[in-house]
């Protein structure tokens, strides 16, 4: 069975930075919904099975079209934050 990806949406809100939803997709990527309960999406967080720390063409893509401001990725047992500029 292979690993899958999975990922939420990093939140802004009145002095704190949060969580949205988990969600789980393929074993090559996941569909993050760019929503939060409190606040503003500034960034998604998901996993590379695999464990790569590097971003995909797609992350990269992602960013660009949605405006984040990050892209974390956790691979490897380790995380790692991309920042982009808005």
């Amino acid at each position: 069975m292979s690993e899958k990806e999975y990922g939420f949406p990093i939140c802004q809100g009145k002095g704190s930075i949060t969580s949205g939803k988990r969600v789980v997709g393929e074993a090559h990527s996941v569909s993050i919904p760019l929503a939060c309960p409190a606040g503003r999406v500034i960034g998604v967080h998901h996993k590379h099975p695999g464990g790569s720390l590097e971003l995909s063409e797609q992350d990269k893509r992602t960013a660009r079209q949605k405006r984040l401001e990050y892209v974390c990725i956790k691979g490897k047992g380790r995380v790692k934050c991309y920042r982009f500029k808005r």
